[in-house]
C-alpha cells in the first residue's frame, strides 16, 4: 500500500459517479444560468424554516460557485475518497459521504440561529462531505504523508487537526471570508461520531440479529445426503465473520489484516448477490 495519498488506485464506482454528477451539474450551472436555482437547491436556513425545504440538506452538496470551488472539492474527493471506498465498499462509502454532507448542512442550519452562519444566504458545495472523508482518512491512516501544495509534508492526522482548528477559529471569530466553515466543521464532526460510535452500534446490532437467527435455526437438521458438511462449512464461515465484526467493534477497521478484509469482502459480496 502506497505511503502517499491518492496514488496507485483507479477510480472506484462511487467516487467516479460523484465526480461525474458534480461536474455535470456545475457545467449546467455555467452554460445554462438559472436552470438550477441556487436558492431552491442550495441550503438556505430561512427557507428550511419557512418552507420546510429539507431536500436542500442533500442537494446543496452538488452545487458549486466557481471553478476553484469545485476543483478543490473534487480533488479532495479523489484524494481521500478513493482509498476509503476501496476499503469500505461502494455502499458504505456513499452512505458515509452523504451522512457527513447532511451533517455539515445541519450544523450550518443550527448555527444560523446564533448568527454564526448566514440565515438568508445559500450554502453550496461538497466541502462538508469532503472534510468528513478527510477525518476518516486521518483516523484510519494517521501516519500517511500529505504534501501541502506538493511541498510541506504533514502526517494525515496532523493535517486533520490543523485544518480543523483553523476552521473552528474562523467559524467562531467570523473570519471565514464568506466560506461556510460550519459546513466543514459539521461534516468532520459527523464523520468522527459516525466512525467512533455509529458503525459500532450497527455492527453490534447486525451481530446480535445474526446470533439470534443462528440459535433459532441451528436445531433444524435433515436434508439431502452430504448437506451436513456444507452446513458446517457455512457455520464456520459465519463464525469467522462474527469474529471479524467483533474485532472491528473493539479495535476499528484498521486492525484487520489482509486475510480478514478479504473474508469480510467476500461475505459482503455473497450477501449482496443473494
Amino acid at each position: 500500500m502506497s505511503p502517499f495519498v491518492g496514488y496507485g488506485y483507479g477510480l472506484p464506482k462511487g467516487v467516479k459517479y460523484l465526480l461525474i454528477s458534480n461536474v455535470a451539474i456545475f457545467m449546467l450551472m455555467v452554460l445554462l444560468p438559472g436552470l438550477i436555482p441556487i436558492r431552491t437547491f442550495g441550503l438556505v436556513p430561512a427557507a428550511v424554516n419557512s418552507g420546510f425545504t429539507i431536500w436542500q440538506f442533500f442537494t446543496y452538496m452538488f452545487l458549486h460557485g466557481g471553478f476553484g470551488h469545485i476543483f478543490w472539492n473534487m480533488f479532495g474527493l479523489w484524494m481521500f475518497g478513493t482509498e476509503l471506498e476501496y476499503n469500505w465498499g461502494t455502499r458504505d462509502f456513499l452512505k458515509f459521504y452523504f451522512v457527513c454532507g447532511i451533517g455539515g448542512g445541519l450544523l450550518v442550519w443550527l448555527t444560523s440561529f446564533f448568527g454564526l452562519s448566514s440565515y438568508l444566504g445559500a450554502t453550496i458545495g461538497a466541502s462538508g462531505a469532503i472534510f468528513g472523508l478527510l477525518v476518516a482518512f486521518g483516523l484510519m491512516w494517521p501516519d500517511r504523508m500529505i504534501y501541502i501544495f506538493g511541498i510541506l509534508p504533514l502526517r494525515a492526522i496532523q493535517f486533520v487537526m490543523i485544518y480543523g482548528a483553523i476552521q473552528l477559529f474562523q467559524g467562531f471569530t467570523r473570519t471565514g471570508g464568506g466560506v461556510a466553515v460550519f459546513a466543514h466543521i459539521g461534516g468532520g464532526l459527523t464523520g468522527l461520531i459516525y466512525l467512533k460510535w455509529g458503525w459500532r452500534i450497527q455492527i453490534y446490532l447486525e451481530h446480535f440479529v445474526r446470533r439470534i437467527q443462528r440459535r433459532r435455526f441451528r436445531v433444524i437438521k435433515g436434508g439431502r445426503k452430504g448437506r451436513d458438511g456444507e452446513d458446517q462449512r457455512h457455520t464456520n464461515e459465519r463464525d469467522e465473520v462474527d469474529r471479524i465484526l467483533d474485532k472491528i467493534a473493539r479495535q476499528g477497521m484498521d486492525s484487520l489484516d489482509d486475510r480478514e478484509r478479504r473474508i469480510l469482502r467476500e461475505a459482503s459480496d455473497r450477501k449482496r448477490n443473494q
